[in-house]
This record gives C-alpha cells, structure tokens and sequence, in this order.
C-alpha cells in the first residue's frame, strides 16, 4: 500500500445555520496577492506553531526591503518581506508560489544571499528609521503590535540592532505548498545553524462558491533536532567564566588586559552585558545616562581576543560623523590600531593584542574616559 501522504482537496466550514459550506483548495492568483495577504495579515505567520509558549508577534518594517552587496553601495535585492518580532529578531521573508520552479533551490540562495548581506550592510538604526517613517506615533504603534512599553523603545531597537549583527535571524520561506525538496534543505540548514532559524510556512488558500476565503499555514523545518540545537548553544557568559576562557584561549596576558577593562570601565560608572553563546564570548561596556550608551564589545575568540568599536550604536553628542572622526583620530594613535574612514557606519574590530603594551592601554583607557565625561556634560545640558 502507499506510504504517500493523503492531499487535502477541500475543506468544510459549518455556518449558524449548522449547513456544511465546502471550500476548495485553490492556487493563489498571483504571487502578489498571498505577499500583500502577508502584509496585511502577518499573523497567518504561524507564530503560535513555532512557540505555542511564547507566540510570535510580527511587525512589519516594510515590503521589498532592498538589501546592498557592497558597503555604501545601492540595493542589490529585493526581500519581500522584512519584520521584527516581540523579541527583537529580524525576520526575512521571501514569498515564492509552488508553480515558481525557483521554489525548489535557487530561492534558498536567494534567501542566503539576502542574510548575509543584511548582516553586514544593513546600518544601524535603520530597521527603526524604516518602521518609523512617516508614521505620526511609532512608539504607541510599536506598543500596540509587539507590547513595547514607551520607555523601552530605545533599549528594543538596540536589541534588533544587537541580533542583526550577530546574525541572530529568522529565514521564512512561504508558499501555498513548499515541495519536498524545499522542505529537506530547510530541514537540514535549520538543524545545522545554532543563532539563525530557518523555517518554512505553507499558506493554503480554500474558497466557497461564495467567495469565502480560509487560510490555513502550517510550519516546515521546526524538527526536534533543530530544536535541540538551538538550544544547546546558550552559555551566558559572567567575569569568572570570560576570563577563564580568555586566559585558556590566549593566555595569562590578555585574560589580565580583559579584567583591566572590566574593572576600569566600572569605574566609570558602566555596567557589563554579557553575551549568550558558546561560539565566543563577549562582553559590553554601557553607560546608563539619559540614553543607553554602549561604548565598545570585548570577544573572545578560540585563539584570539578583539574589541569593536561600537560607531554604529553611538548616541549623541557621538552619532555625528564628525564626532566618530575625532574618535577614530585618536584611535588611530595608538600603536597597531587602524580604523578605516568607511568603517565609521559600522563597529570595526582590532586585535586586542596593542592593550598589553602599558603606553597604548593607557591612552585607550583615557580616550573613553574623555567620551564619557563629554556625554554626561552633554546629557547635563
């Protein structure tokens, strides 16, 4: 007997007055209309299928998001859908028919090449310029959609901006059928990657004589092992731990310049972020003023250590390119430091290696307490 899976031809809806209305499976029109049903209508998502715990909520950030292949370079793609989720997660969305023969492989590059480029030229901050752009409340709308209080709008697009960059993502792949083959390679990357998900969502469309329409999505890829996975790769890192790693992987010497910085930039009246993961850890100076201000992150690597300088997260009176010019200025005398102009939009790294020389420690340390005091002057204002 065949093993093939029953195909759901029509569907029944019982009415108020007890009559069977049958809906008939029917192929959506257009790939046009089930991306603008998407649009108008996130929530047929399946975001209670993928936590029934935590349901995901959608905000949509906008439709033919376009994605650049080069720093500062025009828009290369096209995604068809971009939203946050209420955890901060940007979700990629990319809306394909099943008659589309691309379904089945060159949308998975598509998809590919549309994440990792967003992950590096994607600037921060423009996930909420594009929310907020031309809306007369974005705070109240971002409230109602996600349940954002007011007063942590600024901390929860800090978060987008945190997850992009470290290519904590959600990859969805829609359609009114996902073919097997699809479903396979979802499958296989979802259970391979530990920060970014990798889903599929079937959208099918039934309709009536009369027109009724019924959307019914079902969730692809979301496996037990996948699952797992996930999971699995959730250390959160602490002083103790971080300088343990940082001492096994590069030594006694840099495990002495990390705990300098951590206890330095205390000093300074900052509070440390620690960071989730096992791939690397990694810490954050941030000075709460009148705005959260993060100044720069600490990661250890397997073999070594580096320190981003975060351009692309500075507040005022920093987020002026003139302000990041005088920084990178004085960065860039310190011995084996070399941020590039082109790198101001974005948080460049250097090796950590130039902090065990007592000179160059000395003048990093001093450079950030110079900014501190002029945010808190400013801020004072």
């Amino acid at each position: 007997p065949s093993t093939a899976p029953l195909k759901l031809s029509a569907i029944f809806h019982i009415d108020e007055n007890n009559k069977a209305v049958k809906l008939q499976e029917i192929k959506y029109e257009s790939e046009d209309l089930l991306q603008t049903l998407i649009g108008e209508y996130p929530e047929i998502l399946a975001g209670e299928q993928m936590d029934p715990d935590h349901p995901k909520k959608w905000l949509l950030i906008s439709r033919e998001m376009g994605v650049p292949g080069q720093e500062g370079g025009s828009n290369q793609w096209f995604l068809d859908h971009l939203f946050v989720d209420q955890d901060g997660i940007p979700t990629l969305v990319e809306v394909k028919r099943s008659t589309d023969t691309r379904i089945r492989r060159e949308v998975v590059a598509q998809m590919l090449d549309y994440a990792a480029n967003a992950t590096v030229y994607w600037p921060a901050g423009l996930l909420r310029q594009k929310f907020e752009a031309g809306r007369d409340n974005p705070a109240e709308d971002l409230n109602g959609v996600l349940g954002v209080d007011i007063e942590n709008v600024d901390s929860f697009w800090d978060k987008v901006d945190n997850n992009l960059r470290l290519g904590k993502l959600r990859l969805l792949f829609v359609a009114d059928e996902i073919p097997a083959s699809l479903q396979r390679i979802i499958e296989f990357l979802n259970g391979q990657m530990t920060d970014t998900e990798v889903l599929g969502v079937e959208i099918k469309q039934y309709v009536s004589d009369t027109k009724q329409r019924t959307l019914v999505p079902k969730l692809v890829g979301n496996t037990i092992s996948a699952k797992q996975v996930k999971k699995a790769d959730k250390t959160e890192w602490n002083r103790e731990s971080f300088l343990d790693r940082a001492n096994a992987s590069c030594g006694e010497e840099m495990a002495y310049v990390c705990e300098r910085l951590l206890k330095d930039f205390a000093e300074m009246g900052c509070w440390i972020y620690w960071g989730k993961g096992n791939t690397y850890a990694g810490f954050v100076p941030i000075y709460e003023g009148e705005k959260r201000h993060q100044l720069l992150a600490v990661y250890s690597y397997r073999d070594n250590i580096k320190v981003e300088i975060y351009f692309q997260h500075y507040k005022a009176p920093f987020d002026t390119t003139e302000k990041k010019s005088e920084l990178q200025k004085k960065l860039n005398s310190i011995e084996g430091v070399n941020i590039l102009d082109e790198s101001l939009a974005k948080r460049p790294s250097v090796d950590c290696k130039f902090l065990i020389n007592e000179e160059n420690y000395s003048k990093f340390i001093s450079i950030y307490r110079e900014m501190l005091t002029e945010i808190k002057e400013y801020e004072s204002k």
